[in-house]
């Protein structure tokens, strides 16, 4: 996920700071290279949620925002089009 798309999706709080989520497992050349998983992190290195986003080639991306629970606080997916974000 690019900054491009933080900012849209309004993760680029200042107070928080995005962990990449590794996956040992996964295949480089596999499907899954376009997602990415992040833990978000508070000051004090407290888990405050997490993000799973997705780019896929034909420009189509989104973000599902999960808290620390687990339980979905934010959904959004965009395209190239204006005005093309859509917030679930």
């Amino acid at each position: 996920m690019n900054a491009e798309l933080l900012a849209l999706a309004h993760l680029n709080d200042p107070n928080y700071k995005l962990s990449e989520i590794r996956h040992e497992d996964s295949d480089s050349d596999s499907v899954e290279e376009k997602c990415v998983s992040f833990k978000i992190l508070s000051d004090d290195g407290e888990i405050a949620g997490y993000i799973k986003a997705w780019h896929d080639e034909d420009d189509y991306a989104g973000f599902v925002h999960f808290d620390a629970e687990g339980n979905i606080v934010d959904w959004k997916t965009f395209t190239r089009a204006p005005g093309s974000i859509r917030a679930h």
